[in-house]
């Protein structure tokens, strides 16, 4: 059956029809979400569109209808999507349809040849069909192989591979010649050359498809010739640098090998801005033109292709990058008039908060956003939450004013102030002070006034007021110089001599931070555990935890994020051994040979920050004006609170000991399973990681439900147990069905597992875990499942920005977020508020049942809290991002001005205002009637 779009806009219509049909409690879809694929069927068979949804309102399962459709209409579909949401798309696809085709999978292009070239089924099963029906998911990070001067050669291999293909069969069969001598090494090639042999298949697979096509063959003929007689290849891999064609040449014979795509559907296609010209050849690229150079160089679409790009935030900082989106997607709008409008909207946007209460830059403000609409609409669809229904009635029930783009969210500012935090007389503040005196000299200078200075002086104090203090400023000995007069002109002079002046003040005050601290035996004193910005983040996430709320942290900068996990964990040790209570950190780890100084090290760095802290709670006070410490540890020295600790942590090695022998028996019954660990060879290392994750799965459930030793039920135990294998466990294997597998694929079961291994944290039941670039994928889905899971370890999920603010779903435990360092852009904070503010979330949980009980009570919201260090260059950095707010949620938020200036609009014309604001809401079908149907 050949594709056409028109079956695939009847096959939607037909599948939103069936949605609609099922009783409430089987549907698949919301009624906002069928009205936006009622829309695409009439949209995509003239047009490629922009999904556009805001965060958390399923755009996923959108798009994962869209390509359903497009498969039963004998199509092919292909969808980029960051790597770690590979599984979160497979498993959207289940549940939109049980039964559905199960995509393929690509996720690096060596990683593919390295797992299925070796084996003939693997390489049918996995490899491309161009002429069938069905649906890959491919990472934004799949390229070409990256070829240097040092590369093995298999990388650069395939245009000459494909040129054998292409060769008469003497020539082949010739030993004599260059083709002959090439077809021998493939065929004497070692197994164990899965990147030589991968090729070769891919090779053979690709030159039919280029027979016939004079452009590619005139191509590979230009390249010089593959050696394998002196195996000197130095001339072929320079042409896959930079002004040769090796690198685009495979790209296209990749994209033939791949075969065209009747849908391209681009998740986060806010991240593919950016030109396919652009060099991205640097290990681990993953910018913006390496997403554009897999969309627009390498996978290749026919004629009547269309493309869907999904995105909560088509534009970040500028208006004009709604038009760089809807150009990727191939919506054909017209770029000159897109940028008229845009600019329009934007003139008087910004002229109209200037001053609101003027009749006529308020009309132009109107019919500028109304043209802005008017232009968008037929390419772009969006659902704001505003618009859902519990969002509405959550906002008449709070009494709030209309016109709030998100009434549900709750956003205020932490205040850090200087001395209320540090106190008076803390050597902290002659840092703090100098720090921003030297910025202050330092505006105006230029990157080339201050080129040669040390990079840790020219940071110093955007990361100091950050929390990111002491490698930087401790480990530079280079003094900021000033250069000689008459090199620079007097007033440059002056302002690096001044700078240079608060720097060394800056760095005595750093001096005097050292010298504070009191020696201790067996400790070691950090004094960035004492940082402003951290206290005040412990402060403000404990009175939510202290509450049994999860919280969600976001941060820039590494350096104090660790810091700040071990300081909350280091607390709440401190809080269960003052209780007597099981306490899952270790201060006095087991020595074991070349771990030996690390664990040392690691166990003085908890010491001293459990010394620090200590003396800090001993002071404090809870919301009924009691002690925080009024048990074990409300007084006592420091070998006290050595011992408390380590009993402690006795007392939950004992717990753990109780529930470890249980858990031996349904792991051996696991390896049985053949939808398990069944069909591998026994792995005791393993079978113990699985039994120390099981046992530490159980023990959260314990530990939050009783403060006493108490035993668990073999109901309980077996209940956990089941909850472990599908929470934990399966996802874990890859979203893995229930059918039978071979022993490869069973060995490949064991080797996703043994990522667990790396990550000793995650076999105890820790309060605060940290999430960053460096954590494995495999740990990111469990910290995930575990952060999701109500009333158990993680209670506070403490996320690197650019790892946490997109794609994962944090949201079914947790409502609280806190932005513990500023951004500059206003759609990071979005994404980042987007994790907990999703469909199915903690929130409309507890909004539902507030509000089925009558609205009475404090109302539930979204609670979003923001550190600001008052009087610094972080103050000025938030300030500066709210600024930018305002753009942003004229186009994406249905707001036109800003929050603060509304109570100078004339009465009379707010309505106005509000129904010209953009939106790009799909008719709902109560809209539109019978016509819909």
């Amino acid at each position: 059956m050949s594709f056409s779009w028109a079956r695939a806009a009847t096959a939607l219509r037909k599948l939103v029809g069936e949605d609609a049909a099922k009783p409430r409690e089987e549907q698949h879809l919301d009624e906002g979400q069928r009205a936006s694929l009622t829309w695409m069927a009439e949209r995509l068979p003239q047009s490629g569109v922009v999904l556009a949804d805001e965060v958390g309102t399923g755009k996923t399962r959108i798009a994962c209808a869209v390509v359903h459709s497009v498969l039963e209409a004998g199509g092919r579909a292909a969808v980029a999507v960051p790597h770690g949401l590979m599984h979160q798309w497979a498993a959207e696809s289940r549940k939109l349809r049980a039964n559905s085709t199960a995509p393929k999978e690509l996720t690096t292009f060596t990683e593919f040849l390295r797992e299925v070239s070796p084996n003939e089924a693997s390489w049918k099963d996995f490899s491309p069909r161009p002429d069938e029906s069905e649906w890959w998911l491919i990472s934004h990070g799949f390229r070409a192989p990256l070829v240097r001067s040092n590369s093995y050669v298999w990388r650069a291999a395939l245009p000459a591979f494909v040129e054998l293909h292409l060769a008469s069969r003497a020539d082949r069969q010739d030993g004599r010649t260059r083709i002959g001598k090439l077809q021998r090494e493939i065929e004497n090639a070692r197994a164990s050359w899965w990147g030589w042999n991968g090729m070769a298949r891919i090779a053979s697979e690709v030159a039919p498809r280029v027979r016939g096509r004079r452009d590619l063959r005139k191509r590979m003929e230009a390249l010089p010739p593959l050696n394998v007689s002196s195996w000197n290849n130095d001339a072929l891999l320079a042409r896959f640098g930079n002004g040769g064609d090796g690198r685009a040449l495979t790209e296209e014979l990749l994209g033939l090998w791949l075969g065209e795509f009747d849908l391209l559907v681009i998740d986060e296609a806010h991240k593919s801005r950016g030109e396919v010209d652009v060099d991205d050849t640097a290990l681990g690229a993953a910018s913006g033109p390496v997403l554009a150079r897999l969309v627009d160089a390498l996978l290749k679409q026919p004629e009547g292709g269309r493309r869907l790009c999904l995105t909560a935030t088509p534009m970040e900082l500028e208006l004009s990058q709604w038009l760089n989106l809807l150009g990727r997607a191939r919506s054909g709008i017209d770029q000159e008039r897109g940028r008229q409008v845009v600019k329009r909207l934007h003139d008087a946007a910004s002229r109209a908060a200037v001053a609101p209460d003027e009749g006529s830059r308020l009309d132009e403000l109107c019919a500028a956003a109304t043209d802005f609409t008017n232009t968008l609409a037929p390419h772009v669809t969006r659902r704001r939450r505003d618009e859902d229904p519990l969002v509405a009635r959550f906002r008449d029930g709070a009494a709030l004013p209309e016109g709030l783009p998100h009434p549900h969210r709750r956003l205020r500012r932490v205040q850090i102030g200087w001395t209320e935090t540090v106190g008076q007389n803390s050597p902290w503040l002659d840092v703090l002070f100098a720090a921003e005196c030297m910025s202050q000299s330092a505006r105006g200078l230029t990157l080339r006034d201050t080129a040669e200075w040390p990079r840790a002086v020219r940071d110093a104090y955007t990361k100091l007021s950050a929390g990111h203090v002491s490698i930087d400023l401790s480990e530079t000995s280079e003094p900021l110089r000033v250069p000689e007069a008459g090199v620079v002109d007097d007033h440059t002079r002056g302002k690096i001599r001044r700078a240079a002046y608060w720097y060394r003040w800056l760095r005595d005050g750093r001096r005097r931070v050292l010298e504070a601290l009191p020696p201790m035996n067996d400790a070691e004193l950090d004094p960035d555990a004492e940082h402003p910005r951290i206290l005040a983040a412990v402060k403000e996430i404990e009175g939510w935890t202290l509450r049994r709320e999860k919280v969600l942290v976001f941060g820039v900068f590494l350096r104090p994020l660790h810091m700040l996990t071990d300081v909350l964990n280091v607390r709440r040790a401190l809080r269960d051994a003052d209780q007597e209570r099981p306490s899952a950190l270790n201060f006095f780890p087991e020595r074991r040979g070349s771990t030996d100084a690390e664990r040392s090290r690691r166990s003085k760095v908890l010491l001293g920050i459990a010394a620090q802290q200590l003396d800090r709670m001993r002071a404090e006070r809870d919301d009924n004006g009691e002690p925080v410490l009024k048990g074990r540890l409300a007084s006592g020295n420091g070998a006290e609170m050595r011992r408390a600790l380590a009993d402690s942590h006795k007392a939950y090695e004992r717990l753990r000991d109780k529930v470890r022998r249980r858990a031996k028996k349904p792991v051996d019954a696991w390896r049985s399973d053949p939808t398990l660990l069944g069909g591998a060879p026994a792995d005791r290392e393993l079978e113990g990681a699985l039994e120390d994750h099981l046992v530490s799965f159980v023990l959260d459930d314990l530990l939050a439900t009783t403060s006493e030793s108490d035993e668990v039920t073999d109901e309980r135990f077996a209940s956990l147990t089941r909850e472990f294998v599908e929470e934990r466990l399966r996802p874990l294997l890859g979203e893995l069905g229930d059918e039978d597998v071979d022993e490869e694929q069973a060995v490949l079961r064991q080797q996703a597992l043994h990522a667990l291994l790396e990550d000793d944290d995650g076999r105890q039941s820790f309060h605060a875990r940290l999430l960053q670039g460096a954590t494995r994928w495999e740990t990111r889905r469990y910290l995930q499942a575990a952060f999701n899971r109500p009333g158990a370890s993680p209670w506070v999920l403490i996320a690197q920005s650019q790892v946490g603010r997109e794609g994962l779903n944090l949201h079914e435990s947790c409502r609280v977020v806190v932005q513990f360092h500023a951004e500059w852009n206003p759609a990071v904070l979005e994404q980042q508020i987007g994790r907990v503010d999703r469909k199915g979330s903690w929130w409309e949980k507890l909004a539902k049942e507030w509000l089925d009980q009558g609205a009475q009570g404090e109302a539930p919201f979204i609670e979003v809290r923001q550190l600001v260090f008052e009087g610094t260059y972080d103050a000025y950095q938030w300030d500066r991002v709210m600024s930018r707010q305002h753009v942003f949620e004229a186009s994406l938020f249905g707001s036109l001005l800003p929050a603060d200036v509304w109570d100078r609009v004339p009465n009379d014309r707010r309505q106005n205002l509000k129904n010209a604001a953009p939106s790009f809401r799909p008719p709902r079908c109560s809209d539109v009637g019978p016509l819909m149907r």
